[in-house]
């Protein structure tokens, strides 16, 4: 739980498209990010809201053991106070990890590769 004395403080609030996402974080502190994804599937729009956590190697070990520890209650307060449903949950050590490409592949259906069944080889040939 957060103690009485702490408390969380939005950073910053501002637009952004999935190419400016990066830019938009701290890459010298860890932080907490919300970003709304808008995107087409099967011709419908969907906007789902993607929780990132950031923690640049390169930040006070504080900072990095308190973010560490309150991701949940963030995103708990986020849910109840802000009425947020996270789809999806991602982290990175750099915000410059924070690509187009790998927020597209989290909302990519997968495909299954199916393998044949491969016969083992009989004992004793090479």
């Amino acid at each position: 739980r957060i103690a009485a004395d702490e408390r969380i403080e939005l950073a910053g609030s501002e637009e952004t498209d999935l190419a400016g996402l990066a830019s938009c974080i701290s890459d010298t502190e860890p932080r907490y990010s919300f970003f709304r994804y808008t995107h087409e599937v099967d011709g419908r729009e969907q906007s789902p809201i993607v929780f990132i956590y950031t923690c640049p190697p390169g930040s006070k070990v504080k900072e990095r053991m308190v973010y560490a520890c309150f991701k949940k209650e963030v995103m708990d307060a986020a849910s109840q106070e802000g009425g947020f449903e996270v789809a999806k949950k991602l982290e990175a050590s750099s915000p410059s990890e924070i690509t187009p490409e790998m927020i597209e592949e989290e909302f990519r259906p997968k495909l299954e590769q199916k393998q044949g069944f491969a016969r083992p080889k009989r004992p004793g040939k090479k």
